[in-house]
């Protein structure tokens, strides 16, 4: 199921943002009328011009220079430093006492280190432009005392979905309560995960999807059982779901249960599910026991045991299943052995 709640792993893994992320050799000085800015490019400088023209009659040096020297010290690096620029140029005229630091103060006390901020960052820039005052007074209260969110769960919530700041109190109500009618309460497990997935539709993309699951043949409670056990299957898009749902039981011959009980197989790639039924289906003409294995757990086996099991050895012996593998041989379907 870790591929259903692999949302912001990288936060998870605690990785040092801002150190090691692109180099000295991008981050040079551009040259203005006014004067210099370090940090950004030309062409940075261009595109933040463009969209926030106020920064031409502003002092490169009192007033643009020091927002970004505040950024880099909080390890707002290039390549991120001139993307959140460009994205959020008004950064470069909030006021680092009053916006900036109790931004980021409030964040790092969240997270724990700049660094996680820095990682929150990369996946929503637009944080940059949230009111210090908003975020702590609002929004993480609400979550909290509101909605019943452990403190350590609020943290994990703005670490995978920073973007959470931004909504409004309605907002994050509507979330928590869709989060609670798939059956997931605050402090459970997958209810961060789930947040997430659904803070990003809108509640009308949400009852489209869901209404899509059952025109395929789903059961309403099916649809919030697979919700609850991956997340991710209501991310995807409308056309992948119909894919995947076809082949799955229209050619590999599962059932809508087999896919209740492992709906991670919706998250996974069409082309995955091919090559894969292509190995099986030719481990099971050469007469292999591994040919009889259970296709919905195949199906979602991680690729190194899957090559382990199924591939690796039987590709001397049966030379085909590399083909079968890379897409070479195309699956016509379990019944054509029968």
């Amino acid at each position: 199921m870790a591929e259903c709640r692999s949302v912001g792993g990288a936060l998870d893994r605690g990785q040092s943002a801002g150190a090691g992320e692109g180099g000295g050799g991008w981050a040079r000085t551009g040259d203005t009328k006014r004067g210099k800015v370090d940090g950004l490019g030309l062409r940075d400088i261009s595109t933040t011009v463009r969209k926030f023209p106020i920064v031409l009659v502003s002092d490169p040096v009192k007033t643009l220079q020091p927002k970004l020297d505040f950024l880099a010290s909080v390890g707002i690096n290039a390549p991120l430093l001139p993307r959140l620029v460009s994205l959020s140029p008004v950064v470069l005229h909030r006021s680092i006492q009053d916006h900036l630091a109790p931004l980021f103060g409030s964040l790092r006390e969240l997270l724990g280190s700049n660094a996680r901020v820095v990682t929150a960052l990369r996946q929503m820039p637009f944080v940059v432009r949230c009111s210090p005052n908003s975020t702590v007074n609002l929004v993480l209260p609400a979550l909290r005392d509101v909605h019943g969110l452990p403190p350590e769960d609020v943290s994990k919530l703005v670490a995978v979905h920073p973007g959470v700041i931004m909504q409004g109190p309605h907002r994050l109500a509507e979330i928590v309560q869709a989060v609670k009618d798939v059956g997931i309460e605050p402090g459970e497990s997958m209810f961060v995960h789930t947040f997430a997935i659904i803070s990003k539709m809108k509640t009308p993309t949400l009852e489209r999807k869901y209404a899509l699951y059952q025109s395929l043949g789903f059961e309403k409670d099916n649809v919030a059982l697979m919700l609850r056990r991956c997340p991710l299957m209501m991310a995807i898009s409308e056309k992948k779901m119909k894919e995947n749902v076809g082949f799955l039981v229209g050619k590999a011959g599962l059932s809508l249960e087999d896919i209740v009980a492992y709906p991670s197989m919706l998250v996974r790639s069409l082309e995955s599910h091919r090559r894969r039924c292509a190995v099986l289906a030719l481990l099971r003409k050469e007469g292999k026991p591994e040919g009889n294995h259970q296709l919905r757990k195949v199906l979602v086996a991680k690729t190194k045991r899957f090559l382990q099991v199924y591939v690796q050895p039987h590709q001397n012996e049966i030379p085909d299943v590399v083909r079968a593998l890379n897409g070479e041989i195309p699956f016509e379907g379990f019944s054509v052995l029968e």
